[in-house]
């Protein structure tokens, strides 16, 4: 360890891809991590929770069956195998990532880690005995944590987290969700798919916010007929407990004290600060977040940062690549494109995908643009499938042609945003889009098809 290269600070998404392209560049790498490798993503977030989604999923399919003439009848489900498949998931994604740092000669040292004013990590072990460790370079990708109300304790038992809701195995009957995020609305939708009443508490006008408003507006109405109640507008002033009930008073829009078994908190999350640096040290923070230069390089000379720590758009696949870019800066000298045409996807159903700009921020923008809209209905896949729910919005600059923003509610909308990011990385127009064919029949016949509506050219509208 005398010899390391690199120690980085948490073994997330942007940690351990840093760690791995480190390797490839023959570094030696240390990476201290106390929790298991692969960060919140694949052990309490992206990936346990989908699997949750995709049951979620399958018992809202078997509940339609006749509509395929199918008769399922008697259908039950065990949630304590349900989080157990879960967790397997997250386990066997951990398991992955620890697999590739044996094989790629990467230390990982199971230690809290923390930096002082000598720019070395303190590492903190189980058993309280403490070491430090010191290397040229050092890369903090600690990530966040789950915000909080001041007045609202989290007991994992009856007001969860989402980490708390991700293990237990008691289903309540109804639950309160304080936030109508992408975590907040898909957490409703596993609720609702597996019998609870939900009830979905928002301070901002749309659940999604800073979404698309068609697109927000356009899943509050899914929900809704799935009987997913929503307050928007609204907040939690007070919570108290009495005989195994959660009371909440809510203020603004609607003005009334409910109960429920349980409530999630699902507003939102902050950086892993003070659990990384010594009360000696500091760093220059932005918004809350470590503030770094176009070289991933904090107000400290040879400390970088990458991930979610450093600010939005908080997505694993953005900590993936400023992971890999930080590296490249540390080592091979380059300067970061970091990047900022994220596709961003919500995997309730109807699945929600974003890329680019929405409506409102082009309109703010005084950009001249067209706008197309392509419906589910119209595609013979969704039809076949019967997933006619949901439609592609697509918006391109006037007369440039340039793709701003590409919007989608429905069916695999998360599978479809990836065409639309590959088309901007390209400088693609909208008339590259629908000269690319697209096999027919398939949900990707869309993108072809908003392409050419937005060209105004449109075939079958």
């Amino acid at each position: 360890m005398n010899t390391l290269d690199l120690i980085i600070l948490g073994g997330g998404p942007a940690g351990y891809v840093a760690a791995l392209r480190a390797s490839q560049l023959g570094k030696k790498v240390a990476v201290v991590e106390a929790d298991k490798l692969g960060g919140v993503c694949s052990n309490w977030g992206c990936i346990p929770s989908k699997t949750l989604l995709k049951t979620a999923e399958f018992m809202e399919r078997c509940r339609k069956a006749d509509a395929f003439g199918l008769e399922i009848s008697g259908l039950k489900f065990d949630y304590s195998k349900v989080i157990a498949r879960s967790r397997q998931s997250a386990n066997r994604m951990s398991s992955g990532v620890e697999y590739l740092f044996k094989s790629r000669g990467i230390q990982w040292i199971k230690a809290k880690g923390k930096i002082n004013k000598d720019k070395k990590i303190r590492m903190t072990f189980a058993d309280g005995k403490t070491e430090e460790l010191s290397a040229p370079y050092i890369l903090l990708s600690t990530g966040c944590k789950a915000k909080t109300l001041p007045f609202i304790k989290v007991d994992g038992k009856m007001i969860l987290t989402s980490r708390e809701a991700l293990e237990t195995t008691r289903l309540p009957k109804k639950i309160i969700i304080v936030g109508g995020g992408a975590i907040g609305v898909e957490f409703a939708y596993f609720y609702k798919c597996m019998g609870s009443e939900v009830i979905i508490v928002e301070m901002a006008s749309d659940i999604l916010p800073g979404t698309d408003s068609e697109i927000s507006k356009a899943l509050q109405k899914s929900f809704s007929k799935k009987g997913i109640t929503i307050y928007c507008s609204t907040v939690v002033e007070k919570c108290w407990n009495i005989k195994e009930k959660i009371h909440v008073r809510l203020k603004g829009a609607v003005n009334e004290t409910i109960e429920s078994e349980a409530m999630l908190l699902a507003i939102g999350v902050s950086a892993h600060l003070e659990d990384i640096l010594e009360p000696d040290f500091e760093l220059q923070t932005q918004n809350g977040f470590i503030a770094v230069d176009e070289k991933y390089q904090t107000s400290v000379d040879g400390i970088f940062a990458a991930g979610d720590i450093i600010g939005p758009p908080l997505l694993a696949h953005a900590a993936f690549r400023e992971g890999w870019e930080a590296i490249e800066c540390i080592f091979l000298g380059k300067t970061s494109t970091r990047p900022h045409f994220v596709p961003s996807c919500v995997y309730c159903q109807p699945q929600v995908a974003t890329v680019g700009m929405t409506e409102e921020e082009v309109k703010k923008a005084n950009i001249p643009y067209k706008v197309a809209k392509y419906p589910y209905s119209a595609n013979g896949k969704a039809v076949a499938s019967g997933e006619i729910e949901g439609f592609v919005k697509l918006l391109i600059s006037d007369p440039e042609r340039e793709i701003l923003g590409a919007h989608i509610i429905g069916e695999d909308a998360s599978e479809l945003i990836g065409e639309f990011s590959l088309a901007k990385t390209l400088e693609s127009t909208a008339e590259e889009l629908f000269l690319a064919i697209h096999p027919h029949p398939t949900l990707s016949e869309m993108i072809g098809e908003v392409a050419l509506l937005a060209e105004g050219k449109g075939l079958h509208l």
